[in-house]
């Protein structure tokens, strides 16, 4: 074979050329047969010259389309998705008798960021306080693992192993089933959501949206009236 013939040919993936080869007209035989003993030329198309596997009369092929196969676009199967079941205590006393969950769908290249937004709307809240995701409330300037907004708008955060939300991934933050994190939002009111990662598997181009799976319980309003408002009504 010629080099240009064979470099053009072995660029072709395996089974098309295996086509190729078992389907080779034979005059003497009447129909397509299998080429043996072939060489490959180059004369403005790659021409494939050999034998008949059936009789032995030579035979030729002539190969005229040598594009390459077109690359397969990336699918969303490749995504991880993540499930999580977020809840927030109903109560001053964070009794478990009274957890309001969500079960959220969410691709784990999401940012924190867009996982906070989530959330928020998933209990009916406005996003519109700033807020942090923390391994513990007990001593937040000691945290081990802590993500805030403040790093992102150009406040001070809280420590200096303090990480944005808007660049870091869920997956970079959750790396293990069962891990946790502390959500806090709006710290003035403090609202304190748990979530865990409760399951992780692929995901396929329709689930790349945000999903609540499950309610359990109802959430209480961001902004109750006050009791002015309450006089009044």
């Amino acid at each position: 074979m010629s080099k240009e013939a064979l470099k053009l040919w072995i660029g072709l993936p395996a089974d098309t050329r295996q086509i190729f080869l078992n389907s080779v007209w034979c005059g003497e035989c009447r129909k397509a047969v299998t080429i043996v003993v072939y060489h490959a030329e180059l004369r403005g198309v790659v021409v494939l010259q050999g034998f008949c596997g059936t009789c032995g009369h030579k035979v030729a092929r002539v190969i005229d389309d040598l594009s390459p196969a077109p690359k397969k676009k990336a699918r969303a199967t490749a995504l991880g998705l993540y499930i999580f079941d977020v809840w927030l205590y109903g109560d001053a006393k964070c009794t478990d008798e009274k957890r309001i969950i969500r079960k959220i769908q969410i691709v784990g290249t999401k940012s924190l960021y867009h996982f906070a937004r989530v959330i928020t709307q998933a209990f009916g809240f406005q996003f519109d306080h700033c807020f942090g995701f923390y391994d513990t409330l007990d001593d937040r300037v000691n945290c081990e693992k802590a993500f805030e907004l403040f790093v992102d708008i150009g406040e001070e955060p809280t420590s200096e192993v303090v990480k944005g939300v808007k660049k870091v991934k869920i997956s970079q933050a959750f790396k293990h089933i069962g891990e946790k994190l502390i959500f806090l939002f709006d710290y003035g009111d403090g609202w304190q959501f748990n979530v865990e990662l409760e399951e992780m598997r692929k995901a396929g181009e329709i689930d790349s949206k945000p999903v609540v799976l499950e309610s359990i319980g109802k959430a209480p309003l961001q902004y109750p009236p006050c009791e002015d408002e309450e006089s009044l009504s």
